[in-house]
């Protein structure tokens, strides 16, 4: 018989998650009721529900997410077409480490917003720039992870791979990429979250259209109700997309073991 001590054993992380969200969204609420807070600027959980719904029942909502999601897509697909043969080509080969790698550790230590004013020089204001600045926010991680994840490969087997005349060639398809799998996969779920930042920061400078641009309206109204709104779709973004790799990589943890 199943007993309710033995559903929160089993299920006390979501449990006491979900417990501790209502908490927060019952205080928020509560302060801006009662005005320990100045309501126009902390809004309330209330508020934030009927700028969504005000924001879905007009249409702007569909247009905005299927505007950033769009630019996502691009970037993030763009980056990782790119990023994991580069990373690729730097595990398995030295020189091109050593040729590439200057240009990584570049992009990894420098503050990619300071390339938008290039970007909107050389690709104008709109879609292009922010897809380009999304992709330079999240190829840096594909590449790192990805090159790892070939350079880690367990030595004692590629000895006995060649042991037994295994050409080069089934080295790297048959034991390298298998073995990086993973590594690649938590690459592009790191690359996720820092192409949607890219997409974001992108259209609070420069866009007609997205969820950054609705940020940047209505916080300029100081209507943050719908700032908070754009928070929530961006947020719900974010995690649903991750937990998707997420369930790709336990596929893949149970497929090795």
């Amino acid at each position: 018989m199943v007993t309710l001590a033995h559903l929160y054993r089993r299920f006390d992380a979501p449990f006491l998650g979900t417990l501790g969200l209502v908490a927060a969204l019952c205080l928020w609420e509560i302060a801006s009721r009662l005005k320990w807070a100045d309501p126009i600027l902390i809004s309330s959980p209330t508020m934030v529900a009927v700028a969504l719904k005000n924001w879905a029942v007009t249409g702007a909502l569909w247009r905005d997410l299927g505007t950033s999601l769009w630019e996502l897509i691009v970037a993030f697909g763009a980056s990782a077409v790119v990023g994991i043969p580069l990373g690729v080509a730097m595990g398995w080969n030295r020189p091109a480490e050593y040729a590439l790698d200057p240009f990584v550790w570049l992009l990894y230590s420098t503050p990619l917003v300071s390339f938008w004013p290039l970007f909107i020089i050389w690709l104008g204001i709109g879609v292009k720039a922010i897809i380009a600045l999304a992709f330079l926010f999240s190829i840096v991680q594909i590449v790192i992870n990805t090159m790892a994840g070939v350079r880690n490969i367990d030595p004692v087997l590629i000895r006995c791979a060649r042991s037994f005349d295994a050409r080069t060639i089934d080295l790297f398809f048959k034991f390298t990429l298998p073995g990086a799998l993973l590594m690649i996969v938590a690459g592009l779920r790191l690359a996720l979250g820092r192409a949607l930042i890219g997409v974001v920061v992108g259209e609070l400078f420069s866009a007609n259209a997205g969820l950054g641009f609705h940020i940047s309206y209505y916080g300029a109204k100081l209507r943050f109700g719908d700032v908070f709104a754009s928070l929530f779709v961006i947020v719900v973004i974010g995690v649903a997309t991750t937990q998707l790799i997420r369930l790709f990589e336990a596929r893949l943890v149970s497929w090795k073991s």
